[in-house]
This record gives structure tokens, sequence and C-alpha cells, in this order.
């Protein structure tokens, strides 16, 4: 089983003893997606707090896995005790820095050839392009540079290296707030493709997906109910 960070959504909901057991009652008709989850274990902390949420008061569900944050986090609650404009702030600085960083750190190299362009040059051997890509001395520079990630997604690396700063900046904003998978009140759900098929060069897929998720959950009226949850795919 493969484990999913999704975004569950619910209407309102004045008693917080009723959130599992409507979030239960609303991952239920997608047996084949979304495999299992539990409060006690599966509530990601994902979500930022605004700063005048009071969380005791039980508007806000916690985690005991609660993760080291220069934003306070939370499981999920109302949308309008949640900072989506703090999140995208907080990875838009994460992915300056570390373009920056790189930058700085290949500025003797020539610039890195993108994936796009090995994909071009192998077009039936995909794990060769990616091979080729990452055997790059731009790219060792970076897995010494941001050592603690250096496992980071393939998507992540390619586009560090396809884009300029502000459009890596830019990318990096679009995912700070919206998961793998993004189940709305009218019980549709939607799945990021680029966890089903790889995507192609330009992202496309991906791109689709977090508009549409950006878009749902900004619109999100603020006594509706978001969930952050570490859900298991079925297979």
């Amino acid at each position: 089983m493969t484990s999913r960070h999704t975004l569950v959504c619910l209407p309102p909901l004045a008693d917080p003893h009723d959130w599992a057991d409507a979030i239960d009652e609303a991952i239920a008709p997608y047996p084949d997606d979304l495999y299992t989850w539990t409060a006690y274990g599966r509530y990601d902390t994902h979500l930022a707090v605004r700063p005048d949420a009071t969380p005791s008061d039980g508007s806000l569900v916690q985690s005991s896995r609660a993760r080291q944050s220069r934003l306070p986090t939370c499981s999920g609650g109302r949308r309008d005790l949640l900072d989506f404009p703090a999140m995208r702030t907080h990875r838009a600085a994460q992915a300056s820095r570390l373009h920056h960083a790189w930058k700085n750190a290949t500025a003797t190299l020539p610039p890195a050839v993108p994936l796009s362009s090995f994909h071009q040059r192998h077009p039936q051997d995909p794990g060769r392009a990616l091979q080729e890509f990452r055997a790059q001395p731009q790219l060792q520079v970076l897995t010494n540079l941001d050592a603690p990630r250096s496992h980071r997604r393939k998507a992540e690396t390619a586009a560090l290296v396809a884009l300029d700063h502000d459009a890596f900046v830019e990318r990096a904003r679009q995912r700070a707030v919206p998961g793998d998978l993004l189940l709305t009140v009218d019980g549709t759900l939607h799945i990021n493709p680029s966890f089903i098929n790889a995507d192609d060069d330009a992202e496309t897929g991906s791109t689709r997906y977090l508009d549409l998720a950006n878009r749902y959950l900004d619109e999100l009226p603020p006594d509706h109910l978001v969930f952050s949850l570490d859900v298991r795919l079925a297979g």
C-alpha cells in the first residue's frame, strides 16, 4: 500500500466529535482509491493555522504526529482558521532560497541540461534519460547542497533545472496547499495524475489539478471543514 497526502473537505459540523465519522462516510465510496485511515494514526499536520486561531476550543484538530515547522500547524478544522497564504509564502521562500543557493553553487559550471532534452535523446528509454540527467555534475552539487532532501521528487529537480527563479518559486507556491488527492464537499475525488502516471515535461496534468484544487480551497466557505490525512491507497 502507498501512502498519499489527501485533503478532505466537509460541510459545516458543529460538534468536533462527529468529524472522524464524517470523514469515514466521505471516503467510503472510494474503497479502490482510499484504503484506510484512522483518526489516531493517520492525521497529517500539513495545514497552517492562522495566528489568531485557538486550537483549544475544539475548532481545530491536532495530530500526535506534529512536525517541527516555522509555521504553527494542525490537521484540519474550519476553513476560516486555516492560513493558506502563509503556507504559500513559506513554500515560496524555501524554493527561492534553494534556487539562489543552487545557482550560486553552480556558477562556475555550464548550465545543466533539462530533463526534457534527455527525453528527446532517448524517447523510448525514459530510465536512461533520467539516469543521464541525474549524472550531470550540477545535480551532484544539488545533492550535496540539499542533503536532507537529496531524494527529492524527480519533478522538483527537473523543474529546478528547467525554470528560472520566478517560475520555480511560483511552482512551489502552487504546490503548498493541495495534497496528492482532494475530496470535495460534493463527494468528488480529484487525484493529481502525476501520482498515477508520469507527467509530461511541462507538468500539464499536475498543473491542471493544482489550479483546480487551489481555486476550490480558496473559494470554500469559511464555516466548511478541511482535513489533512495520510491515506493508504489500495494496491
